[in-house]
Formats: structure tokens, C-alpha cells, sequence
């Protein structure tokens, strides 16, 4: 068995791009299409010019482990190699070294079997201007100019007498120099030998430059590819179904997690990229239906209508993993996997660190559930706190806010002002803040010269539609709470809305006292729905 290799060599343009024609690097198909603008090869080919560094391009070489299918660099076509020949698969540099290729490269047809991977060749047009001792694009160059090369033809000897020819000869010397520069400029290429395919994901997992990144997600497609399964492809069709039940922008890690943990019970990216092909193909529509019933609980049985809602996406993987479990759940179980998610949902959990690792025993803890071992839940321990209530801001990208409304959707809270139930199904149809209403209005607490984040605190919110929400306007609440609330409902109408029922908090205009008061509210409700 041959040992692993990591070797590193310059490489001068013309030899990469003799190695692209005779088909010896290509792109694997998990690879994003070209997406440099032509400002960056712009800049690209004046940081050569000027010996900058620009970065390493990194290959992976491999006969053993050959993917059926790939792209050409740039989309232009090239011949496949012999099977017994090692390949060279792109894994970073691909927009690094498709600008070169396409900008320089004589090989003009593209492939249509990639159209849509296939850059704009007019982006590849570029001349060089000694007159300015710019770059210029096609559009930027006249026709009757004598000062410009065009630099498809530059590194091609015959063509650059050519070249030459419609040259001002006064520039020849310095098209000799700017010939030299691009000629000997060295890339580095860092070529990986004798990896397996899970070797290969966790360093590229490691990779780190100002290069465009590619995902898990991307690798995992090359290794699960067959004639009818695209991963990418799948996850797209899976995210437009959820899409329709507002949970349509889940990340594409947290979905491999969630595959992972149904699959191996582990959400590492070692364990992502171990999985074979076999295994997600015969275990995608498992996975599907687990992701579906999750989302079906969520809106259900939490209100949790639309993932702007959802305290932690992370919170997903071991939802899928209770879901995916053959043989339905016991009233019990479930009781246990709420109070679990109300245990997470208030805490900083996934927040410190070793996110994946929690994640792993969130597994552990759903595995052992459904086998009514309810012992490691009890390790689960909620962290919020009164002074961490009052000091959050309401904002959608605070976990924090997320639980908290979620926490008010489940007593069923009333219009302080119709003395109706609330439509909680339209409040957390989507992120809208004409849903919500300052308990001690704005406008007052502006007035009583009160700090902005502290008015726009979480506990000075509750649940009203906008026409509710303009009766109010800016009254006090010594004020509206008695003119608009119902007197006879007072008390069921604020108990609804976890709001304190204390009148003299609302008679003195006490906002202090009322965060203080409704922040033990909050968390005596925490602590009844996860003991």
C-alpha cells in the first residue's frame, strides 16, 4: 500500500495549461460553477504581472478513486484520459486557475453537456494597454489602437509575432517584458497523493484562504453521485417541499448533520464525509420523511409555524433522529422531547463551542428517550436568567427572542384589546413586526428619556395585530390598560400573555419594576414546561 504524499511545486502557466488540454486536471462535479466577476481577473493578472502572490491551487491525484463525473476547466472541452491514468481534481483554485486557462488557452469550444457550469467567454477577453499600462476589457479597446495586446494569442509564439505586428514598435521591448512576467510566473501547486476520498474531505475541511469556499455538502455530492441521484440536486428538491411549510432556508450543514445523525448517529464532518453512497441513497427517503414529521411537530405541537422562529437550527438533528426511529413514539416520549426543546431553546448550549459534539449527545440523549430512559435529559439544564432577559434586545437573530415568542405562543395569548384569541398561525407565519406590540409603547418610553436597546427590550412585547396595535398607539399604560382592556377580562387577558397582572405597575407607569416582574414570569413558565 502506497503511503500518503503531500507534495509542493511551481508551476509556470504554460505547462498548467498544457496539462488542462491533455485532460490531466479537471474539476470534480461537487465543484460550484464559475463565479469571478471580470474585476477579479483583472486584478488577477495584475497581481502576476506585479510577482504578487495569489495563492496556491490544490489538486488531488488519483486513479484508484475516479469520479464519473466531472467538469472541464472553464468549460471548454477537453479528452477524458485513459482510466489507467491518474487524474487531477481541482479542490481549491478552480476560479484561480480557470481565469488563467480561459484567458490564455487557444481552445475555444466549450462542452455542452456542462452549459450550465459554463462561464461567459466574454469575461476571458482581455487586452493589455502599454499606452496606460492597464488591463482592458474587449468593450474598452478601440479597433484602431496600436498600443494593446490581446492576450489569448500573447503566450502563443506564432501568434504573437502576429501580435506584434499591429504594435506601435516603440512598445515591443515592454511587450517582451510583460511576456516574460506572465512566462515565468510560478503557481504553487500542492497536489495530495495516495488519500482516500474521507482523507481528502477532512483536508479539505482544513483548507483555509481568501479562496471561494467550497462545502461538505460539494464533496459529498461526488462521492453519492449515480445516474439517478444528485445530493445537491435532492436537498434542492427537498428544500423547495419545505420551503412551502416556511422552513425552506434550513442550511445545507445542518441537513448533512441531520443525515449523518439518522444514518451514523454522528454529525462530525469525518463521519459526514465516511458516508458511502449506498448509504444516503438508501437512506435519503428515511431522512425525507423525518425531516417532514419534524417540521409537521414543530408547527404543530410548538407553534413554531416558520424556522424565523426557531430558536437553533441545531435543533433539527436530533428532531430528525426521534422521527427517523421505526415504531411510533409513546405520549411519554413526547412529552420528554418538548421538554428537551425547551431545555435547549433557553440555553447558550449551542452557542459555546463544540457545537457538533453537543449535537452528538442531543442523539444520544433522543436514542435514549425512545427507549424510555428519561435519566439523560435530566442534564439538561435551561441557563437563562432574569438579568439576561431584561438586558436582550428583541431582535430575529436572537435565540433568545426566538423561545421567547415561541413561550408566549403557547398560552393561547388574547387581544389585549378585541378580547379575542390571538391567530397565532398568521403572528408566526413569517417574521413581521406589525405582529408585535410594545407593552409600554415607544413613543412614552422615548418620552421618558428611557435608553433605545432597553425599549426594545423582549419583555416589552407581546402578541397584537396592527389594528389593535394603533388603538393603542402611543398611550401610557396607565392609560390604555384601563381604557382599552376589558376590566371584567383584565386579569385572564394579561395571564394569556405572560404578562404580570399587577395593576400598580401599569397605574405608576413602573416599566422597571414591570421588566423585573415579567421576567420572573418568563421564567416560572421555563421552569413548568421542562420540569
Amino acid at each position: 500500500m502506497k503511503l500518503p504524499d503531500l507534495s509542493v511545486t511551481p508551476e509556470k502557466i504554460d505547462k498548467l495549461i498544457t496539462r488542462i488540454n491533455s485532460g490531466d486536471i479537471r474539476i470534480p462535479a461537487f465543484q460550484r460553477a464559475y463565479v469571478w466577476k471580470q474585476n477579479q481577473l483583472l486584478e488577477l493578472l495584475d497581481s502576476i504581472i506585479r510577482n504578487y502572490p495569489i495563492g496556491s491551487i490544490l489538486l488531488w491525484s488519483t486513479s484508484t478513486e475516479r469520479l464519473k463525473h466531472t467538469r472541464n476547466i472553464a468549460g471548454y472541452e477537453i479528452p477524458d484520459n485513459p482510466l489507467e491514468y491518474p487524474v487531477n481534481y481541482v479542490l481549491d483554485g478552480q476560479q484561480r486557475l480557470s481565469s488563467i486557462y480561459a484567458t490564455f488557452t487557444d481552445k475555444t469550444q466549450q462542452d455542452p453537456t456542462t452549459e450550465k457550469y459554463n462561464p461567459n467567454l466574454d469575461i476571458f477577453e482581455i487586452y493589455y494597454d502599454f499606452a496606460s499600462k492597464t488591463f482592458l476589457t474587449k468593450a474598452d479597446v478601440s479597433a484602431t489602437s496600436t498600443s494593446v495586446v490581446y492576450l489569448r494569442n500573447f503566450l502563443n509564439g506564432s501568434k504573437m509575432i502576429d501580435a506584434l505586428k499591429t504594435l506601435d514598435p516603440a512598445y515591443h521591448s515592454e511587450a517582451q517584458e510583460l511576456y516574460s512576467k506572465f512566462i515565468n510566473y510560478e503557481f504553487p501547486v500542492v497536489t495530495v497523493k495516495n488519500r482516500t476520498k474521507d482523507e481528502v474531505g477532512i483536508i479539505f475541511e482544513r483548507i483555509n484562504n481568501t479562496g471561494t469556499k467550497l462545502t461538505t455538502l460539494d464533496l459529498m455530492t461526488a462521492w453519492t453521485w449515480t445516474d439517478d441521484f444528485h445530493l445537491i440536486e435532492s436537498i434542492d428538491d427537498l428544500l423547495q417541499e419545505l420551503d412551502e411549510k416556511n422552513f425552506g432556508e434550513l442550511t445545507q450543514n445542518i441537513l448533512l448533520q441531520s443525515l449523518s445523525g439518522v444514518i451514523l448517529n454522528d454529525t462530525t464532518t469525518k463521519a459526514i464525509t465516511s458516508l458511502s453512497g449506498v448509504q444516503v441513497r438508501d437512506n435519503w427517503n428515511l431522512f425525507c420523511e423525518a425531516i417532514r414529521k419534524t417540521i409537521d411537530y414543530l408547527a404543530t405541537e410548538l407553534n413554531c409555524k416558520h424556522q424565523d422562529f426557531l430558536p437553533h437550527q441545531q435543533q433539527i438533528v436530533a428532531l430528525c433522529k426521534f422521527f427517523s426511529l421505526p415504531q411510533n413514539a409513546t405520549a411519554n416520549q413526547f412529552q420528554q422531547l418538548k421538554k428537551w426543546f425547551w431545555k435547549t431553546s433557553f440555553s447558550d448550549r449551542y452557542s459555546t463551542g463544540q457545537t457538533t459534539s453537543k449535537m452528538n449527545v442531543d442523539i444520544h440523549t433522543i436514542l435514549s428517550i425512545r427507549q424510555n430512559n428519561f435519566v439523560e435529559l435530566d442534564k439538561y439544564k435551561y441557563t437563562v436568567t432574569v438579568p439576561e432577559l431584561i438586558e436582550t434586545k428583541f431582535s430575529k437573530g436572537n435565540p433568545i427572542t426566538r423561545a421567547s415568542l415561541l413561550l408566549m405562543a403557547q398560552n393561547c395569548p388574547i387581544d389585549l384589546v378585541k378580547n379575542i384569541k390571538i391567530d397565532i398561525a398568521t403572528a408566526l407565519s413569517k417574521y413581521n413586526r406589525k405582529q408585535y406590540h410594545h407593552v409600554f409603547p415607544a413613543a412614552f418610553l422615548n418620552q421618558q428619556k428611557v435608553p433605545h436597546d432597553k425599549i426594545f427590550n423582549v419583555l416589552n412585547f407581546c402578541f397584537l395585530p396592527a389594528d389593535s396595535n394603533r388603538k393603542i398607539s402611543k398611550k401610557a399604560p396607565s392609560d390604555y390598560f384601563f381604557s382599552l382592556i376589558p376590566p371584567t377580562e383584565f386579569q385572564p387577558i394579561l395571564r394569556s400573555n405572560l404578562l404580570p397582572e399587577e395593576k400598580e405597575l401599569y397605574k405608576k407607569d413602573d416599566y422597571e419594576n414591570f421588566l423585573i416582574a415579567r421576567g420572573w414570569l418568563f421564567l416560572e413558565e421555563i421552569q413548568k414546561i421542562t420540569s
